[in-house]
């Protein structure tokens, strides 16, 4: 009888500790498979963490790992259930012992071998995975018989789907935006640090098409003009840089830097445009502006000049241009924050993309219905009608009036015309010349 009893505590200690295992295969599992391998790499890069090598290490060989844990979990809890079916049919006999081993097994298994210890390992799988590394490996390397037998059958039947699945990135572009927006959200980033990075991800996608200035607003000087001329032109533009053309805007041949011609003015010497022209670039209109701002960064030019497929010029690209689509809008001292609406000589308005539709509305005199609209600036009003991105050149007729995109900047409308039928044009309504 006594012989019986120390069987009995023999087996029921013995259910422990397999009890116990199966936490750990279970903890180890949920702990690798959820844990954060940038947050690992970057304690690996921030010094000497052997567990957090360790640990990389293993995931880095995810699948032999895997094996390893699922083999030994499986192992121990069928020792549990031929353990647990032994002790009950022992002290119940065989029949009740059975279904009593059945439903304890389960339960205990259930409880302790997998929803708790994995519960407990997704909320800290990094600290779990950073502990438990060591054993794992040791355990990895007294198990690898058993899990090379079943690594090799794995790869033999998954030898198709693995060729399909070995060209896949691991994250794609829209996948990141997602969990930069997550990030943002939890305030891990601050709102402005994950646009930026949005806009970088984004910024070898923009083509110079998509954001240089037309041809009709380029403000440029010819080769032959005067000292004065040029003078009057930069105190009236403000612009930093002027390009030079000769003859024709569609021959540009270079631009003059307002330092460098304020300075040479002020030394009161005899000087032509030539002497302080400086060269440009010519870029095609379906340049990535990514691949521009190298090119003008390897040669120190700041500006460049957009031909279509006959050599003419169509528009102008600056480096201040290409950096605002990184970084959203630079504000000079000398820039205006308003958004001033100008009466073309047609008639029509030519108005900014980020002015507000409400206001540029009520000054032109025309009544807006801007039904379901929630936003305020043109450039978005012209998006949400059209149902997408608009491009250079859509026009959106609204009936009473209609909004024609002159240029474009990051997927935004930089500038508009509107269009306005006379009779549609309220008396109130004022016109800013």
């Amino acid at each position: 009888m006594m012989e019986l009893s120390l069987t009995l505590i023999l087996t029921a200690l013995l259910m422990v500790v397999f009890i116990a295992f199966s936490a750990y295969f279970s903890c180890s599992e949920t702990a690798y498979t959820s844990m954060n391998e940038i947050r690992v790499k970057n304690l690996v890069y921030e010094g000497h963490n052997k567990k957090a090598e360790n640990a990389l290490r293993i995931y880095e060989d995810y699948d032999k790992f895997l094996t390893t844990t699922l083999v030994g979990n499986n192992l121990v809890n069928v020792a549990i259930s031929i353990l647990g079916t032994m002790l009950f049919s022992e002290m119940l006999g065989v029949t009740w012992g059975i279904v009593v081993a059945m439903i304890f097994s389960a339960t205990v298994i259930l409880v302790f071998g997998e929803i708790t210890p994995k519960t407990l390992a997704k909320r800290n799988a990094e600290r779990y995975a950073l502990s438990l590394a060591g054993s794992i490996h040791m355990t990895i390397m007294i198990m690898t018989p058993i899990s090379w037998v079943f690594m090799r059958l794995t790869n033999f039947l998954s030898r198709k789907a693995k060729n399909d699945s070995a060209d896949t990135p691991s994250f794609t572009e829209d996948e990141l935006h997602v969990m930069i927006d997550e990030v943002t959200e939890e305030g891990a980033l601050e709102k402005s640090e994950g646009e930026l990075i949005k806009s970088a991800m984004q910024f070898d996608d923009i083509k110079v098409s998509d954001m240089y200035t037309p041809r009709a607003n380029i403000t440029a000087v010819d080769m032959k003009a005067g000292v004065e001329d040029l003078k009057a032109l930069f105190l009236r533009s403000e612009y930093s840089r002027i390009p030079v053309y000769d003859k024709s805007v569609d021959r540009i041949i270079g631009a003059v830097h307002l330092k460098d011609f304020f300075s040479k003015y002020a030394e009161g010497e005899s000087f032509t445009i030539e002497d302080i022209m400086m060269p440009v670039k010519f870029v095609p209109e379906n340049t990535s502006i990514a691949a521009l701002l190298s090119d003008l960064q390897k040669s120190h030019i700041h500006m460049a000049v957009v031909l279509d497929n006959f050599g003419k010029t169509i528009g102008l690209v600056s480096m201040e241009d290409i950096l605002e689509e990184l970084v959203g809008e630079i504000w000079d001292e000398s820039d205006e924050a308003g958004h001033p609406i100008y009466e073309e000589k047609d008639g029509s308005f030519t108005v900014p993309g980020e002015a507000n539709i409400f206001d540029v509305m009520k000054e032109i005199g025309v009544e807006l219905d801007a039904g379901d609209f929630q936003d305020h600036s043109v450039s978005e009003f012209v998006s949400h009608r059209m149902g997408r991105v608009p491009r250079r050149g859509d026009s959106l007729d609204m009936g009473s009036f209609r909004i024609t995109v002159r240029s474009m900047k990051s997927r935004r409308v930089r500038e508009a015309r509107i269009h306005v039928a006379k009779e549609d044009i309220s008396p109130q309504g004022t016109q800013e010349n």
